[in-house]
């Protein structure tokens, strides 16, 4: 009797042990739970030292913990914008922006968001939306409006629309810093259509006549032997089965030498597009890097 006591005593004992183990753990987390400062540093040096991603779930922790914290949830949502932007994360970025511009519209932190939202959707390939947003910054941050402005003379380059591009470099004023790269943009845009090029309808034309004449044309010269020697084989290789009277073999060889001089003519006019693009990408290329660095963040 006495020892089934004293099991169920050393049972009640350990029991409470474990409670109180558990209740200090449990109070440890909620401690650094609910400690939003604490919570909110962490985030914020995990953006410093680089680490975006574990910076963007600790800034969400923030979020849904202290929603009534206005000032600091805006602070954590600029984060996680800046985390994506960061991380090149564009469609993230561009969403989290939309979502901060829903939320703060009156926030001071408007125009650099719109700024690196114009800059995720530029990476994406979504030029007018990429407009839209640089005309917001411009509109409502004096800070950023000449990179804004900037930005949105390259985006005209992507769209090569020059014309548009050099009006935007115009509204630079000559006493901002970006001044000087934005009139070396204007001039080079002036310019770009002197720029040397080739005739696709040349380049098919003459591939047409002489199979490797479109791709010599069109400065590619192992194409233009490669095109040359496939199609004169053919060709050579047809007449000489219709003379010995193998006509099906002749027509079988006719038949894929179509194809080839077909293949010929439309591989000659893309070499011409080709050629146009290298061009121009080279020229663009060079017109920035004498330009200087970009803003793009």
């Amino acid at each position: 009797m006495i020892s089934s006591w004293r099991r169920y005593l050393g049972i009640v004992v350990l029991a409470c042990f474990i409670a109180a183990a558990a209740s200090t753990v449990y109070a440890t987390e909620e401690k650094s739970v609910c400690d939003g400062p604490a919570v909110f540093d962490f985030a914020e040096r995990l953006y410093h030292e680089h680490d975006y991603y574990r910076a963007v779930t600790e800034f969400k922790r923030f979020l849904f913990h202290f929603p009534d914290d206005r000032e600091g949830c805006e602070r954590a949502y600029f984060y996680i914008c800046r985390s994506y932007f960061e991380a090149s994360r564009w469609n993230d970025t561009r969403e989290s922006c939309d979502g901060f511009i829903l939320n703060y519209p009156d926030s001071d932190s408007r125009g650099e968001i719109f700024f690196i939202r114009g800059i995720a959707e530029k990476r994406l390939g979504r030029f007018d939306d990429a407009h839209r947003s640089f005309s917001y910054c411009a509109d409502i941050s004096k800070g950023y409006r000449d990179r804004a402005i900037l930005q949105q003379v390259l985006v005209c380059v992507e769209q090569e629309e020059w014309k548009r591009a050099g009006e935007f470099s115009a509204r630079i004023p000559q006493e901002s810093p970006l001044h000087g790269q934005a009139m070396i943009l204007s001039e080079g845009m002036k310019t770009v259509e002197t720029l040397p090029r080739k005739s696709p309808h040349y380049a098919g034309s003459f591939a047409a006549v002489l199979p490797g004449a479109g791709h010599l044309y069109a400065g590619r010269t192992r194409d233009a032997l490669v095109a040359f020697l496939l199609n004169a084989s053919f060709i050579w290789a047809a007449i000489e089965l219709f003379q010995d009277e193998h006509y099906v073999a002749g027509g079988v060889v006719s038949f894929f030498e179509v194809g080839w001089y077909a293949g010929n003519i439309y591989s000659a006019v893309g070499s011409a597009h080709k050629y146009n693009r290298d061009v121009k990408a080279q020229f663009l290329r060079a017109l920035k890097e004498k330009a200087g660095p970009f803003y793009d963040e």
